[in-house]
């Protein structure tokens, strides 16, 4: 059994060993996972600590299009990888009330708790076949976002089978991934967006990088839409 010793455990770093690690010779769940819980206690300090952006970004993205898309307040919002509900936050301060989360890590969905920002809060596993680990049912959402959690090592190209399957018909899905993972060719990850769009799931709406994210890597953040039932 994998395990982590959390006594100076510096979470960043270990992660992005992690990632690193991907690149070379694969991770696995339990690997991500056992991080995560060693982490947990200053996760959300430490992050913030390094200038961690991605939350805000993304909610402003997926935000400016629920409101083109001629969405209220009162849309349905799925955040999946939660994490400690720093996407949630941002979320709020634009006014929506209706957010649910899934994480793979109780610890860091019982901090997201304690913010009292979302309904439903659920451990959950993305990527696995037909979305059965993911622990939510099909089309029961306005919107999904996904923030910091399609990366090496943590949630294989499946995931975005996920932020699919949530969404309604005509939905949207926002979500982030680090250049260092969507370069990468065993990610996967651009085929994937790429076969969801040819295969009539998606369709693209728009997209925004920033630069230097965290580190000298990178960030992009994309919106796609969930085909219309013909």
């Amino acid at each position: 059994m994998y395990t982590v010793a959390t006594e100076n455990f510096d979470g960043y770093i270990h992660v992005d060993n992690l990632m690193k690690k991907a690149l070379k010779e694969g991770t696995t769940e339990e690997e991500i996972k056992e991080a995560y819980v060693a982490w947990s206690k200053t996760y959300e300090k430490d992050i913030l600590n390094q200038g961690y952006g991605g939350p805000a970004v993304a909610a402003e993205q997926l935000v400016q299009k629920l409101k083109e898309f001629g969405y209220t307040n009162d849309a349905r919002i799925l955040d999946l990888g939660c994490g400690t509900g720093l996407v949630g936050e941002e979320l709020k301060k634009y006014g929506y009330k209706t957010i649910d989360g899934v994480d793979l890590t109780p610890e860091l969905l019982e901090s997201a708790k304690a913010k009292g920002i979302y309904g439903l809060l659920q451990q959950g596993s993305m990527g696995s076949p037909e979305c059965k680990d993911l622990g939510i049912g099909a089309n029961q959402y306005d919107a999904t976002i996904c923030v910091g959690t399609l990366a090496l090592a943590h949630v294989k190209s499946e995931g975005l089978d996920d932020l699919v399957h949530v969404v309604k018909p005509g939905g949207l899905v926002c979500f982030s991934i680090r250049d260092l993972s969507l370069n990468a060719p065993q990610s996967g990850y651009r085929e994937k967006m790429d076969q969801l769009c040819e295969v009539g799931k998606w369709k693209f709406v728009a997209k925004h990088h920033q630069a230097a994210y965290l580190t000298d890597d990178g960030k992009w953040f994309f919106v796609y839409q969930k085909v219309e039932i013909a």
